[in-house]
């Protein structure tokens, strides 16, 4: 009886050690250091827009021409008949023993030519387009880091999204609308 609680008790421990490690995690996570320079002082939330590059994948439809021939009347030729299968002893049918099988079939001779037809079969392109694209991050900064705080540089007349609903206490940086740089 010792001998099956002593797992159980393990699991007990293990799971309770998780559980507490992921509370000092969380609790940590959010205890006022700047997410840039990493200080404790005092932080303040800011709301900014981070631009991004985001890979679209374009499907582009298209079609591809293949030429074949449609043969003209073709007629029937000479009869044919073979017996298949007559020993247990024949290779292709891989040592099964089956009973001998009678086949008919005719000779097909070609017509005096042939129409040649172009079909189009359809056919699909991807390729993968880098774009521009842009998102509200939300950081605790320090004064400092606040300061040097760089908006993201947004071409005019870019649409861009709407700030997001932040609680009183998160400030919005408002991106600067300079040309951008071209590398």
């Amino acid at each position: 009886m010792r001998d099956a609680t002593m797992p159980q008790l393990f699991t007990r421990i293990a799971l309770a050690s998780l559980v507490l490690s992921l509370v000092a995690m969380i609790a940590s996570a959010d205890d006022g250091c700047c997410s840039h320079c990493g200080c404790s002082c005092s932080c303040e939330k800011i709301c900014r827009l981070q631009e991004e590059e985001k890979k679209v994948e374009i499907i582009c439809w298209g079609c591809k021409c293949e030429d074949f021939c449609v043969p003209y009347r073709s007629d029937r030729g000479c009869k044919n008949c073979g017996t298949f299968c007559e020993t247990c002893d024949d290779k292709t049918s891989e040592g099964v023993c089956v009973e001998p099988k009678r086949h008919v079939w005719y000779d097909w001779l070609p017509g005096c030519g042939a129409q040649v037809y172009t079909k189009h079969k359809l056919m699909r392109g991807v390729q993968t387009k880098k774009i521009p694209s842009f998102k509200w991050v939300v950081e605790d900064l320090c004064p400092a880091c606040t300061a040097k705080c760089e908006a993201a540089k947004l071409t005019p007349g870019l649409d861009i999204p709407a700030p997001p609903l932040v609680a009183e206490n998160v400030r919005i940086v408002p991106p600067s609308t300079a040309l951008p740089i071209v590398k």
